[in-house]
């Protein structure tokens, strides 16, 4: 793992890019309305990682990573993306968009605008993405 000496940002590689910006969780949650607020506590509240951080950053992102990032959480005006990355090509009608950034990884978000939204198959994604991330889960 390599710190970054100006902003204390960890990243799995040495000298890697990034905009040294951070912002404190509560900054960025005043900024939001009652519902996004609600939305992202529930949606925190639901996740049970073992060891990750969360680095926040604007205009609105709260990075979860362990060795590196394995969800993100953008926080918008109406609704919540969530982006996580799974090892497989997902066809899910909840999906958003998706990008294939390698040969077998690919990134999905998925909006929320309600509590209802948050479903135990969107935080399976999650725990699937934290066990990738980690190197504890292969696709079989």
């Amino acid at each position: 793992m390599w710190t970054c000496s100006k902003c204390n940002r960890q990243f799995k590689n040495a000298n890697q890019s990034h905009g040294c910006h951070q912002i404190s969780l509560d900054s960025l949650l005043a900024k939001r309305s009652d519902l996004i607020c609600e939305l992202y506590e529930y949606l925190h509240g639901q996740f049970d990682f073992d060891a990750y951080r969360r680095e926040v950053v604007p205009p609105d992102v709260i990075f979860y990573k362990s060795v590196s990032t394995f969800l993100a959480v953008k926080l918008k005006t109406k609704w919540i993306d969530i982006e996580f990355f799974l090892d497989y090509y997902l066809d899910a009608p909840i999906v958003k968009k998706w990008l294939q950034t390698s040969k077998k990884r690919w990134v999905y978000v998925v909006s929320i605008d309600e509590i209802s939204d948050i479903n135990q198959e969107l935080l399976d994604w999650g725990q699937y993405s934290y066990d990738l991330i980690t190197h504890k889960k292969k696709r079989k």
